[in-house]
C-alpha cells in the first residue's frame, strides 16, 4: 500500500490562479466609490503573502512536507519546524486539480490545519495517488505498525 509522504514545491501555475483572483477583486474594488481605495494597501499585501506563502512557499510557516505515520499526520514547515500528529477531518476535500488536506492536533482541540494541493506541487503521480488513498484507504488516520515502507 502507498504510504502519504508527500514534499511540496513552488507551484507557478497556482501562483497564477492567487494573482488572478487578488486582480480581480482589486478590478472590482475600482468600481467602487473612491473610499474603499483605502483598502487596496491591505488586498495588495494580503496578495504578496498569499504568493509567498501558499504559491512560492517562501514564508516560515509555508508547508514544504505532508506525510503519515502510525501516530497520525505530520506537516513541516519552510524553516525545517514539525507538527503533529494531527487527525484528518471530514473537511478535507478532493477536486480534480486540487486537494485540501484538512488536519487537527486532537479530536478536542478546535484549530484546524488547511493545506491545499495541486498535482505541481506534489507531482501527477503522486497527487493521483493521494487522491486514492483519501478516497479508499480503510484508515486514513494512522499506519498500521508493520506498514513503513513506501512503495
Amino acid at each position: 500500500m502507498w504510504v502519504p509522504d508527500l514534499e511540496l514545491t513552488p507551484s507557478p501555475s497556482f501562483v497564477l490562479v492567487l494573482v488572478a483572483l487578488h486582480g480581480s477583486v482589486i478590478a472590482a474594488l475600482l468600481l467602487l466609490p473612491p473610499v474603499f481605495l483605502l483598502l487596496l494597501p491591505i488586498l495588495i499585501l494580503s496578495g504578496l503573502v498569499s504568493v509567498a506563502k501558499y504559491g512560492l512557499l517562501l514564508l516560515r510557516r509555508s508547508v514544504r512536507q505532508v506525510w503519515l505515520t502510525e501516530q497520525g499526520w505530520f506537516i513541516r514547515y519552510h524553516d525545517q519546524g514539525e507538527a503533529g500528529p494531527f487527525e484528518l477531518t471530514a473537511n478535507s476535500r478532493l477536486g480534480q486539480r486540487f486537494i485540501r488536506v484538512s488536519l487537527k492536533a486532537s479530536p478536542q482541540g478546535s484549530a484546524v490545519r488547511h493545506v491545499l494541493l495541486t498535482p505541481g506541487m506534489v507531482g501527477p503521480e503522486h497527487f493521483r495517488r493521494l487522491q486514492v488513498f483519501l478516497r479508499w484507504a480503510p484508515d486514513k488516520q494512522s499506519l498500521p505498525a508493520a506498514q513503513t515502507t513506501n512503495q
